[in-house]
């Protein structure tokens, strides 16, 4: 009992061993995403405002691929949170999407690249480290915010003020053909680590709680990009077309190449020996004449099956294989299979034996050998 009790105690304390070395020797590490990573847990990562979203209800979907992709449609909310590497022709695409009646929602605090929209900003003295008193059109008094941007945007007639500061306009909104477009200075009020400080989440929030049939995050210009395959350059109803003459052809082909209806050639014609062989064989006795030794292989194969079913010697005489036949078959059998060990010893015994000749007694050892492959 005592050396059990050591033998357990010692496999306990060798898992527990094994345990703490590989935690410590193979510790994951955790995944070091980009900032304003929609799926990122991390400080500088979105995922609590998008599991906000998601919970009230909204469809929050990743977008992986170029601006041109977007689908045509209305409703649609494009959520951009400091994107990177935007070129004019993406500019373009997405103005072009959002006059469709979609709206887009970008948070930046440098826009200088989004210049063809219709917004204008203005520097400000550098104090970013200071939290400020922020109002605006859905906020009262007593909201506070830190804004680390260092410009401010410009007030115009087609732009509609949302959130400011003592310093300037925070975030504005304009319309766009059917469209709108929202800029916030403040991307940073959306990262996990900030949207609980001071009064970010209430600032942001009214804004992001819109009647949308599908929100679209951004990771295209986060570096998480999937690539449209080679077909994604033609146009759907090109695809089909091709597809569809694709099939027609595989099923002209199939048509064209299986054979429909009953065979009426038997398998062993073609696969034990094959049509051409038989042929070549058949020509071949012919040009030499050799229709008597052809009739002769025939006979050993008869005599064979008489051999195999009734133990006769292959050399056995007519009489001796008819006295056989007599307590085995009916007298008609009999007297067929008489006249086919007749004509054969008249094949042997005549000087001249023709094609026609074999032929005819080569039906008559068909039927034969067929009476004797059914015993």
């Amino acid at each position: 009992m005592a050396n059990l009790r050591t033998y357990r105690v010692g496999i306990v304390v060798a898992i527990a061993l094994f345990i703490i070395v590989g935690w410590f020797a193979i510790k994951p590490a955790a995944t070091n995403y980009p900032p304003f990573l929609a799926v990122s847990a991390q400080p500088d990562g979105t995922k609590a405002l998008m599991m906000l979203l998601e919970e009230k209800g909204k469809s929050v979907k990743e977008w992986r691929q170029p601006m041109r992709f977007l689908p045509n449609k209305k409703g649609q909310l494009l959520l951009s949170v400091a994107p990177s590497n935007l070129q004019p022709s993406e500019l373009e695409e997405i103005s072009t999407w959002v006059e469709q009646g979609n709206h887009l929602i970008l948070f930046d605090k440098s826009p200088q690249e989004w210049g063809s929209f219709p917004f204008s900003t203005q520097d400000i003295e550098d104090e970013s480290t200071k939290v400020r008193n922020i109002r605006g059109a859905l906020l009262g008094e007593g909201y506070s915010g830190l804004a680390k941007s260092l410009v401010r945007l410009s007030e115009n007639e087609s732009m509609e003020a949302l959130v400011y500061d003592d310093q300037g306009i925070l975030a504005g909104r304009t319309q766009i053909g059917e469209g709108s477009m929202t800029l916030f200075l403040v991307p940073e009020w959306m990262t996990n680590a900030q949207i609980q400080k001071w009064s970010h989440f209430e600032a942001i929030w009214p804004y992001l709680h819109g009647e949308w049939s599908v929100i679209w995050v951004d990771e295209y210009h986060h570096g998480l990009q999937q690539k449209p395959g080679l077909l994604a350059i033609y146009p759907g109803w090109l695809i089909a077309i091709c597809l569809q003459l694709a099939a027609a052809l595989l099923l002209y082909v199939w048509w064209q190449g299986k054979r429909f209806g009953p065979v009426y050639t038997l398998r062993e014609w073609t696969v034990r020996r094959g049509d051409e062989t038989l042929l070549a064989i058949a020509r071949w006795y012919e040009q030499r004449a050799l229709a008597r030794d052809a009739l002769l292989h025939r006979e050993t194969y008869l005599r064979q099956l008489i051999h195999d079913r009734w133990g006769l010697h292959q050399r056995a005489d007519r009489s001796e294989i008819l006295r056989i036949a007599n307590t085995k078959w009916k007298e008609t059998d009999v007297n067929k299979l008489s006249h086919l060990l007749q004509r054969l010893e008249q094949a042997k015994a005549g000087e001249r034996y023709t094609t026609k000749m074999l032929l005819a007694d080569s039906q008559l050892l068909d039927e034969m050998s067929k009476r004797f492959e059914k015993e």
